[in-house]
């Protein structure tokens, strides 16, 4: 079972600050950045979420996948209020060896970012479009 969300950030969230953007290293060997089939760099931004639960704001960091030829991140600077173009949250089942469901993995992605101010933004670029 594998679940994609697109999420209406302006309903789910209160803000969101970016911490970081870093390569998304490949899977055992962190001197060489994951790419995709095309050949397009893999990143991650680190990002701090504020929402709303139960009539409290929550905070939490999440972890963004991108895709893109250039750092989505260059140019802004850690605290920057950003906001997600084509934002998607995924649910994916674990498995143990014996094929049994041991519960759920969560994960972010996005086709990519731009600063906001003021909670107020025009649409994000893609994240081969940032400078």
């Amino acid at each position: 079972m594998i679940q994609n969300f697109t999420v209406d950030q302006s309903k789910t969230f209160n803000s969101l600050l970016l911490l970081a953007v870093e390569p998304k290293t490949a899977f055992g060997d962190q001197y060489r950045q994951e790419v995709t089939k095309e050949g397009t760099p893999k990143w991650t931004a680190q990002i701090a979420a504020e929402f709303t639960a139960f009539g409290r704001s929550q905070r939490e960091l999440i972890n963004v996948g991108l895709v893109s030829d250039k750092n989505p991140g260059e140019n802004l600077v850690p605290g920057t209020q950003v906001e997600m173009s084509d934002f998607e949250i995924g649910v994916m089942e674990k498995r143990n060896r014996e094929g049994q469901v041991t519960g759920v993995q969560v994960w972010y992605r996005a086709g990519g970012l731009r600063p906001i101010s003021n909670g107020h933004g025009s649409k994000p670029r893609p994240a081969a479009e940032v400078a």
